[in-house]
């Protein structure tokens, strides 16, 4: 996959975003292209999800846009996750399940898989400070939780 070469370095727009997004990174590794625009909305409105990865591809974080058809045949080809960095709770997993709509739709997918990474440390921890009923929901619809360290 030689055109990757031409990819630039994107250093994201939230610091706190891009910092738990390479901490994900760095434990995962995989091909991670920031602010991935899913579709167009209404009015040109972009509908954007804050990384993809594919994790059998070559490691390096990019920026997507400019390099659409490109990562259209990475989609089709390879294992996806979208991935969302946000607080624990609902309005990740809404964005999640929406985008996922979305990349079924316009993107053919070999397969997805869904990631919330958790933005803020102290609202939910898998061992230290657990949440039953929304972790039973997360899992319902297929969504791992990375919770940075």
């Amino acid at each position: 996959m030689s055109f990757i070469n031409k990819w630039k370095i994107d250093d994201g727009p939230s610091p706190r975003e891009s910092v738990r997004l390479f901490q994900y990174y760095i434990e995962k590794e995989g091909l991670v292209f920031r602010e991935f625009n899913t579709t167009q909305g209404i009015q040109g409105k972009s509908r954007s999800i804050d990384a993809i990865r594919f994790p059998e591809l070559d490691t390096g974080i990019y920026t997507a846009r400019g390099n659409y058809s490109e990562i259209r045949q990475l989609i089709e080809n390879h294992l996806v996750e979208l991935i969302e960095v946000h607080k624990w709770g609902f309005y990740g997993l809404g964005q999640l399940i929406g985008k996922k709509e979305i990349v079924e739709k316009y993107w053919n997918p070999k397969e997805i898989k869904l990631v919330l990474i958790t933005a803020n440390l102290t609202s939910f921890h898998p061992e230290t400070n657990t949440d039953p009923p929304t972790e039973e929901v997360f899992k319902k619809f297929g969504v791992s939780v990375f919770v940075p360290k």
